[in-house]
């Protein structure tokens, strides 16, 4: 009857199993961020990880907020919140957290009670 190999001796072939998995998943590596987007990133990081710990914020907020991150990396969050403050021109404080906030839950898909449903993408 033959034995089967000890767990250890299949560690390399695993090792380079996995290396290669991971290789073939990236076809290009993105460009790296730019010192604006960084410090964007690390402000938005900084509001969201502030408003999940504050007793002021609600739970919808704090749920959606929680959600997005989850679902999306940061990088993409910070383009979205770009995105808005772009196509709002002096109406947004990017040094104001309580305005800054209110974008971010908004890219991450909250809606105040009583707000308009946003428009159809065509």
């Amino acid at each position: 009857m033959a034995r089967a190999p000890a767990p250890w001796i299949m560690l390399p072939a695993l090792a380079l199993l996995a290396t290669s998995t991971v290789a073939m998943g990236q076809a290009k590596a993105p460009p790296p961020p730019s010192k604006d987007m960084l410090d964007a990133a690390s402000a938005n990081l900084r509001i969201i990880a502030a408003a999940l710990q504050a007793k002021e914020v609600d739970t919808p907020i704090k749920n959606a907020l929680f959600g997005c991150l989850y679902r999306n990396n940061l990088a993409k969050i910070t383009e979205s919140t770009n995105k808005v403050l772009a196509n709002n021109p002096g109406k947004i404080d990017r040094k104001n957290p309580t305005q800054m906030l209110m974008v971010i839950a908004g890219v991450c898909g909250y809606r105040p009670a009583g707000a308009a449903a946003p428009a159809p993408k065509r």
